[in-house]
């Protein structure tokens, strides 16, 4: 088989960066192991990040609509940003996307890619029993991808802080009718978050991401389980009623920092380059997409997809976000820092202020930055060094 593009994994980078091509005019085939069962965890989106990257929320996925975020500390104190949420139905969220891929004219594939090697200027990928060759390749299947390393790039610049995951769908009565995601830092999720996220009715997922602690995050997630039934149980007589229902395990690179992304005739997105968060990777899947698009086109005559001719697409990808991954990082390191004690008193600190969720982001991180500040002094000076080492 032949295409222009083709697109390695069905995530939300690697359908926007299909979708995006093929409105370019490229001729696109998605491939991903299993179209017919894609089963993301992320689920959940706030409405400036969602706006920030381009990102519309449709009424035949949203489950529920959130009034904000409670951030928690290991004690149970708490602070809130009123910041707008939604919680997605993420299988049909899936389906949606894939449905727009398919009416932009994206061929949709079944098959895992084995390898890929370029030969003179075009790519070739090998699956079980068939190989497709294309001008540009898009590797976009996520934190465990080998298609980039095997063409000699380091996606990721810290790929030693993928924070593995766990995460369950619960029911309990009402529990879903709770109206803010909660986001638990401390010892129960080292390194990044616990969270409690409400999807309407009876249901709402709980999950821990932890960096640093290997692959296996069970334990954590028992622990934060008891965490959040202690806590509730004023709340909900029969917390210790709350049942399991499924549960899905992964990477994310929060704290990895993306790395090289462009290769001749290969572009990398999403968590293959470690570019977190739904909502961004989907811009960045965007961009990627429409420069990959361009790129066949220049080309037409001359059929040169080098490393030079791709590199917009870096370009533009950091004009957008390279100092929110690298303030995101050294605000995770900055954390990972803190003892309990020291969140507990920076959490009951901020308990009952009105935390900014709103303006650019500068504007946010001075304002973020200075209530800090108060409660712990050092943490600007922390953050500063690790901002240097990131």
């Amino acid at each position: 088989m032949k295409c222009d593009v083709l697109v390695v994994g069905a995530s939300p980078a690697g359908l926007m960066a299909a979708t995006s091509a093929a409105k370019g005019g490229a001729g696109v085939i998605l491939l991903d192991r299993d179209l017919a069962g894609l089963d993301h965890a992320a689920n959940t989106l706030f409405e400036g990040m969602a706006a920030a990257s381009g990102v519309r929320i449709e009424d035949c996925y949203l489950k529920k609509e959130l009034e904000g975020m409670s951030i928690l500390s290991p004690s149970g104190q708490s602070a809130t940003i009123p910041a707008k949420g939604y919680f997605i139905d993420r299988k049909k969220f899936d389906e949606h996307y894939l449905s727009l891929a398919q009416n932009c004219g994206v061929t949709l594939l079944a098959g895992a890619a084995k390898k890929s090697l370029q030969q003179g200027n075009r790519r070739t990928v090998y699956l079980d029993d068939d190989e497709i060759e294309a001008k540009v390749v898009v590797d976009a299947s996520g934190v465990s991808s080998g298609l980039a390393r095997q063409a000699g790039l380091q996606p990721m610049r810290h790929p030693e802080d993928i924070a593995w995951a766990m995460e369950a769908d619960v029911e309990l009565p009402g529990l879903g009718e709770e109206k803010f995601f909660q986001y638990w830092i401390g010892s129960m999720a080292p390194g990044w978050k616990a969270t409690f996220s409400p999807a309407g009715g009876d249901r709402a997922t709980l999950g821990v991401f932890v960096r640093g602690h290997g692959q296996n995050v069970q334990p954590f997630f028992r622990g934060f389980l008891k965490i959040f039934k202690a806590h509730k149980a004023g709340q909900y007589r029969d917390i210790e009623d709350l049942k399991i229902l499924s549960i899905r395990r992964g990477g994310d690179p929060i704290c990895v920092l993306p790395g090289e992304m462009t290769a001749n005739s290969l572009l990398v997105t999403g968590g293959a380059a470690g570019q977190s968060g739904l909502a961004y990777s989907m811009r960045a899947g965007t961009i990627c997409g429409t420069v990959a698009a361009q790129a066949v086109g220049r080309a037409a005559a001359s059929t040169d997809f080098s490393r030079k001719g791709l590199l917009a697409y870096e370009k533009l990808w950091k004009r957008e976000f390279y100092w929110q991954y690298r303030m995101g990082r050294a605000s995770l390191e900055t954390l990972a820092m803190m003892k309990d004690e020291e969140i507990n008193r920076l959490v009951r600190g901020l308990s009952g202020k009105t935390l900014i969720s709103s303006g650019s982001f500068a504007k946010k991180a001075a304002y973020a930055g200075a209530v800090v500040s108060l409660y712990r002094p050092r943490t600007l000076l922390d953050l500063a060094a690790n901002l240097m080492r990131s």
